[in-house]
């Protein structure tokens, strides 16, 4: 078994993927290889990324890092001094420069951050996109109520008007519902323009980010897209530094560094600790959720036979089509209720405002 004595304790120095976002870091990952396959060497690589790339922190970050492998440095320490790379990365390159194949630890890094990158932003997409389509047309039914409003004034008499007996009790509600939208909309729209602003900025917050954490781990469907992603993308992460030749103890602590749930980084390094004090380390991975039971012998097994990454290789892909499946049921469902919502609310506007008016006329 692998050791992982001291691991918890070997915090490689590179930031989260989301400071240039997982598809800058992608597109990087892929334009270097191409660019040393061509047989640049790895600072003229650099030098040249500087000059294609269109991000501002990520041109600046190339710019330093090629000063620095210039001047001696390796490329995994010029990625480790720029707080934009993602842990993961930063540690397979390094793993590659160990075993002199830094093309394969580019690819290995590109595998890493296309697989890890797909499921978080899936369940993002899960998540923000049928929250922002309803946003969108709650504000279309807004404008249209308030148009609405104003035509019912036109329409229907004033309340002192001498025809107001003739009127009719969907008349009456109508002009009700009318008068009470114009004198409150300028209300309700500031109101709806800082609850927009608040859940855009406030998600930034660490704080707050934990906190919805917890919320959305106590809703059964989005908890369960949400363990199944986050176990998906700690169990590749740990997979593709092992095929890549980390220990499981260092690859359990990067796994840690770039988990974007901050339940499941601290899940991971107190399984490291655990492991650390002695407890087997099948043991804490079950207790901990990160295997299943069923799966101990197969692991012996495969411990036995020196063929420990590649099970987990096969076990990570097991995870990564369950998340997979747990988030299409979770975007499916969230669909469905956005689209009961928007017709109950579009539905209350004709039946408030419009019928009256033809109904009466």
């Amino acid at each position: 078994m692998d050791t992982v004595a001291g691991a918890a304790n070997r915090r490689p120095q590179a930031g989260s993927a989301f400071s240039v976002g997982m598809e800058a870091e992608l597109r990087f990952i892929r334009q270097f290889a191409i660019k040393l396959k061509a047989g640049l060497s790895v600072a003229k690589c650099l030098a040249a990324l500087a000059s294609e790339t269109k991000h501002r922190r990520l041109r600046a970050a190339c710019v330093a890092m090629s000063a620095q492998v210039a001047a001696g440095s390796r490329l995994s320490q010029a990625l480790a001094s720029q707080p934009l790379f993602d842990a993961g990365v930063v540690r397979l390159v390094e793993l590659g420069e160990q075993t002199s194949n830094l093309k394969g630890a580019l690819a290995n890094a590109a595998d890493y951050l296309e697989r890890v990158g797909r499921l978080r932003l899936a369940m993002h997409h899960g998540v923000v996109k049928p929250l922002n389509v309803l946003t969108l047309v709650l504000l279309a039914v807004f404008i249209a109520a308030v148009s609405l409003s104003f035509l019912v004034r036109e329409i229907f008499p004033v309340a002192t008007s001498p025809h107001l007996g003739s009127l009719t009790s969907a008349d009456r509600i109508a002009i009700r519902i009318a008068e009470v939208v114009r004198l409150a909309w300028p209300y309700v729209g500031v109101l709806g323009l800082l609850n927009f602003l608040a859940l855009k900025l406030i998600p930034r917050q660490p704080k707050a980010r934990a906190i919805l954490e917890q919320v959305a781990l106590r809703v059964p469907l989005v908890a369960g897209a949400t363990r199944a992603t986050a176990l998906a993308c700690f169990t590749l992460t740990v997979a593709i530094l092992m095929r890549a030749g980390a220990l499981l103890g260092e690859a359990m602590v990067v796994a840690a560094q770039t988990a974007t749930q901050a339940y499941m980084r601290d899940t991971i390094l107190a399984s490291v600790r655990k492991i650390e004090a002695g407890k087997p380390y099948l043991e804490t991975m079950v207790e901990d959720g990160f295997l299943r039971r069923r799966d101990m012998n197969v692991v012996q097994t495969a411990e036995r036979r020196g063929e420990l990454a590649p099970f987990m290789m096969g076990f990570a892909g097991d995870c990564e089509r369950e998340a997979s499946e747990k988030i299409r049921s979770l975007t499916a469902v969230a669909h469905t209720m956005v689209v009961l919502l928007l017709g109950l609310a579009i539905a209350g506007v004709v039946l408030g405002l419009y019928v009256p008016v033809f109904v009466s006329h």
